[in-house]
């Protein structure tokens, strides 16, 4: 079974990154025939590329989780269906903001009660979708195992491979290169100098990984609905 709006975050982001990145790579192979093209500029669009993929990366595993909790909600599931990381984070999150006095302490016990109910359902802003959002904030992998905890995929990049232009490549390694250059060039660091050779490999990469994630998390919310 495939769950369309899943299905359809993953059209948006393979769609957004060429759009983004794709057109930038015809570009720079366009330009870098025509004579007297400084490489400066051929270097501008190397690294504007690098920064658009993790942006849209990050944007694509963002809206992947918060859309698979929406829908459980919309699929009407009871609340003690959705997943132990997401129910604890949610429950944390809630008492960490709070001083716990007396009516604190009877809404974290409410909440609790709901968290574990058979029969409640969580409503859509209950979720707290924009501070998963926050939180997640760059595709780091320690960022993408605690987003992927909340639906249950704890260490989820730790030893998992993707296959990049036929190599077996680590996501783990992968996450890490773009993270680390993408902070460099959002920092200003001039030394940071991917080559398009790069660029096609993490863009390769995201668009090979994000397929993975979709299919994985389909899984999940799959077996959520079954129960």
């Amino acid at each position: 079974m495939s769950i369309d709006e899943l299905d359809q975050q993953r059209e948006r982001f393979v769609a957004s990154l060429k759009a983004d990145v794709d057109s930038l790579i015809n570009l720079h192979e366009r330009d870098a025939k025509g004579a007297g093209r400084p490489g400066a500029w051929l270097r501008a669009i190397r690294r504007a590329s690098v920064v658009l993929i993790g942006a849209n990366l990050e944007n694509f595993i963002e809206e992947l989780i918060c859309t698979t909790l929406s829908y459980l909600t919309n699929q009407k599931v009871r609340a003690r269906r959705f997943s132990e990381g997401y129910r604890v984070w949610r429950f944390r999150h809630t008492a960490q903001a709070q001083n716990l006095g007396v009516d604190d302490a009877k809404e974290l016990a409410e909440l609790a009660l709901k968290l574990y109910s058979e029969v409640t359902e969580l409503k859509e802003n209950e979720l707290l979708l924009d501070t998963i959002r926050e939180q997640f904030a760059n595709p780091t992998p320690k960022n993408v195992n605690w987003i992927m905890a909340l639906v249950d995929k704890p260490e989820y990049v730790n030893d998992l491979k993707v296959k990049v232009n036929g190599t077996e490549t680590s996501v783990n390694s992968a996450l890490n290169e773009l993270a680390r250059r993408r902070n460099a060039i959002a920092h200003g660091e001039a030394g940071e100098d991917p080559s398009l050779e790069d660029v096609k490999r993490l863009s390769t990469f995201a668009q090979r990984f994000s397929t993975k994630m979709k299919n994985d998390v389909s899984r999940v919310a799959e077996k959520r609905l079954e129960r």
